[in-house]
């Protein structure tokens, strides 16, 4: 089950018009090994606890372009987490609440983060971040007190966390401040025991190694993720989450 929340006419008007310029998603697929390398430490317990109960399990994804589905042709990446984990794990119901504003920073967000917990109760919240707070040039020390700040609302509500870090993109190539971004989330994450999927540097790596296949997974725009990134995108986060689950 996916419940899409809308908090902007921006969001509608993008997801609209990217519905008509991208290929459909059900032609996606995810034709690469992987988009995102999930750090080795963090842990999921409310998220552990229920699939081993085969008890239902809410997902809260919060973010930005991204989550809003941006360049995945009505179908982004956060659409299709509840059915890639369902297969997975049959025994429990399935539910993600989408929350995703474009061009919102991490600041905007963390902002709405209580509401969206009050209004939702997620077990689990997916916190995609970063790309814009690089692409607007936020402070390096300002983003990791919003990174800090945030993950202590999610674990002061009780629910797990997972990050995921800025997508390498044709944008990021000329700056570093991208790369700083994804090195706050991995820093803070490990700080706070906190799984992070690891999309800047896979992606990075993607592009130096197979640039047919890096370009396959970006948008004609050069930022965004295409279908087929928004599908690769959906499987390594949901590994992520059922690997970490399960350890």
């Amino acid at each position: 089950m996916v419940a899409v929340r809308d908090p902007s006419m921006i969001a509608r008007l993008a997801i609209a018009l990217l519905a008509v310029l991208a290929p459909a998603a059900a032609e996606a697929a995810c034709t690469v090994a992987s988009v995102a390398a999930a750090t080795p430490g963090g842990s999921l317990p409310q998220t552990a606890a229920r699939l081993r109960a085969h008890q239902p399990l809410k997902i809260l994804a919060i973010g930005s372009s991204s989550t809003a589905g941006f360049g995945g042709g009505g179908a982004g990446f956060a659409n299709q987490l509840g059915p890639l984990i369902k297969s997975r794990a049959p025994q429990s119901a399935i539910e993600v609440v989408i929350s995703g504003v474009p061009a919102e920073t991490a600041s905007g967000a963390a902002g709405r983060l209580q509401a969206e917990i009050a209004a939702h109760r997620p077990h689990l919240v997916v916190w995609q971040l970063g790309t814009n707070d690089a692409n607007f040039g936020v402070s390096p020390e300002s983003f990791r007190a919003t990174v800090a700040s945030g993950l202590a609302a999610i674990r002061g509500a009780g629910a797990d966390a997972v990050l995921v870090d800025p997508q390498f993109s044709r944008w990021a190539e000329g700056s570093g401040a991208t790369a700083i971004k994804a090195r706050i989330i991995a820093e803070e994450g490990a700080r706070r025991g906190v799984p992070v999927a690891r999309r800047f540097a896979a992606m990075q790596r993607l592009a130096a190694t197979n640039r047919p296949a890096f370009d396959g997974l970006i948008s004609w725009d050069g930022l965004h993720l295409s279908p087929a990134g928004h599908a690769c995108m959906a499987e390594q986060i949901a590994g992520t989450i059922l690997r970490t689950a399960r350890r």
